[in-house]
C-alpha cells in the first residue's frame, strides 16, 4: 500500500475474497469504480475502502445482489443476441424478396428491456475543531515598586475558532496559565493565589464587555459565555465560552476579555512573564 492509497489486494485481504470478485462487483455496479493511477491500476482512498466494506458487509457480501445483477446481464445479453438472430432473418427476407419479388409486409420488432438499480457514493471528509489563532504574545499594563498591593490587566486579543467536525456535538474554550517567572525556572509571583498580600498574586478573568460572533453571520443564542472566575489553588482552568449541542459550527471570533493580574505589595523590580494557554474541547 502506498501511503494514504488502498489497492484491490488490500480490500480482498480484508474480507476474504480473491480481487476478480471485487473487480465483478465493480462490473456489475455494486460498489463504486476504482480510480486509476498512470499505469491503469486500480486504487483507493481510505474513506472509499471503509465505505465498500462496509458495504459488504452489510449486505452479507453481496450474495442477493450479486444473482439479481447477473441475472440482469443474462437477459440483456440474451436480448442482444437475439436481435442479431433477428437482423440476419431480416437480411435473408430481403435477399429473397429482391430475387423473387415478394411482397413483405413490414416487419416490427420490439426489444425488452431491464429495470437496473445503481448504489451512488460520496463522502463528506470530517474537518476539526481548533482554536485557529490567536495572540501569541501581549503585555500587562506596568506597575511601579509600591508598599501596596496593585493590579495589572491585559487584553487577552481576539481568537477564532472552528468547529469543522459535522458533528454538532458543542465545544468550550477555556484558558489555563502558570505562574509569573523572570527568565529561570523559579517562581516569582502566583497566578492562582489568594489576592491577599500574605501570598503572591491572583489572575482572575474579566468577562463583563467578552463577545462571540460568527465569521458567517450564524447565531450564537446557545453559545453562552463564562462568568467571573480566578485561578486558584483547585480552579486549574477558566470556561470562555460553550457552545452547547447543535451548536457553534463554523468558524467564530472571541474578543474583548481581560486579563486581570493582582500583584503584591512591595514585588521585586522585573521583568515576570507567563504563559497563557486556550483550549478548545
Amino acid at each position: 500500500m502506498i501511503l494514504g492509497r488502498y489497492t484491490l489486494g488490500d480490500i480482498a485481504h480484508k474480507i476474504d475474497r480473491d480481487k476478480s470478485t471485487i473487480i465483478r462487483w465493480e462490473q456489475l455496479g455494486l460498489i463504486p469504480k476504482a480510480t486509476r493511477d498512470s499505469r491503469g491500476w486500480r486504487y483507493y482512498s481510505r474513506e472509499e475502502v471503509e465505505k465498500i466494506i462496509q458495504l459488504i458487509k452489510a449486505t452479507d457480501y453481496f450474495q442477493a445482489k450479486e444473482k439479481v445483477a447477473l441475472a440482469a446481464q443474462n437477459e440483456s445479453n440474451g436480448a442482444v443476441k437475439k436481435f442479431g438472430y433477428g437482423v440476419v432473418t431480416v437480411v435473408v427476407l430481403m435477399m429473397l424478396y429482391s430475387l423473387l419479388g415478394l411482397q413483405l409486409g413490414k416487419i416490427n420488432g420490439v426489444l425488452a428491456s431491464t429495470n437496473q438499480t445503481a448504489t451512488m457514493f460520496t463522502t463528506v471528509t470530517a474537518g476539526i475543531l481548533d482554536v485557529v489563532s490567536a495572540s501569541t504574545s501581549n503585555s500587562f499594563t506596568g506597575v511601579s515598586v509600591s508598599f501596596s498591593s496593585q493590579t495589572g490587566t491585559a487584553n487577552l486579543g481576539a481568537l477564532r475558532v472552528s468547529d469543522a467536525r459535522g458533528s454538532g456535538a458543542g465545544w468550550t474554550v477555556n484558558l489555563s496559565a502558570n505562574d509569573w517567572k523572570s527568565g529561570e525556572d523559579v517562581m516569582q509571583l502566583d497566578y492562582n493565589g489568594t489576592g491577599t498580600d500574605g501570598d503572591l498574586g491572583k489572575m482572575c478573568l474579566i468577562v463583563s464587555a467578552g463577545a462571540i460572533r460568527s465569521a458567517a453571520g450564524q447565531p450564537t443564542t446557545n453559545i453562552t459565555k463564562g462568568g467571573l472566575d480566578c485561578f486558584s489553588a483547585s480552579q486549574s482552568q477558566i470556561d470562555v465560552y460553550t457552545a452547547s449541542s447543535s451548536w457553534g459550527k463554523g468558524d467564530y471570533w472571541i474578543t474583548d476579555f481581560t486579563l486581570e493580574q493582582y500583584i503584591p505589595s512591595n514585588p521585586t523590580a522585573q521583568s515576570y512573564t507567563t504563559t497563557i494557554v486556550l483550549t478548545i474541547s
